[in-house]
């Protein structure tokens, strides 16, 4: 019986062709000496032009971004705060986290942006209390 758990992974190469002997080369590997499986439907070759979702983020040939929904859901939390239903810790503790992960990708303005807007909403917190 083949386990269905394995983690996710990415591998970059210029030749496609290449990819496909990689890919079942892995593929009997993971089968005789993991008992594991790569997802048919998952198990893709793809052009890294175009990005590649892969852990939350967006992955191009010269750069990665943050996926839209990773700064939505930071957004989110900043304006609940805003909105009195969260508190400074709350906040601060997404933050760092949100900060600690999108520091892998190219986000520096982005991070600083974000940054103002925490520093905005903790102010407007302080204030009214």
């Amino acid at each position: 019986m083949l386990h269905k758990d394995v983690d996710d992974f990415v591998i970059l190469c210029d030749s496609q062709k290449q990819l496909e002997k990689w890919k079942i080369k892995i593929d009997v590997f993971l089968g005789n000496k993991l008992k594991l499986e790569l997802h048919p439907q998952k198990s893709k070759i793809l052009s890294a032009y175009r990005g590649i979702d892969f852990v939350g983020f967006r992955i191009f040939t010269d750069h990665i971004l943050l996926r839209k929904r990773n700064l939505r859901n930071m957004k989110r939390k900043i304006e609940y705060c805003k909105n009195g239903f969260g508190s400074l810790n709350f906040l601060l503790e997404s933050y760092q986290g949100w900060q600690a992960y999108s520091r892998w990708a190219n986000s520096h303005k982005l991070r600083e942006k974000v940054k103002g807007e925490i520093i905005n909403a903790i102010w407007q917190k302080i204030s009214f209390e």
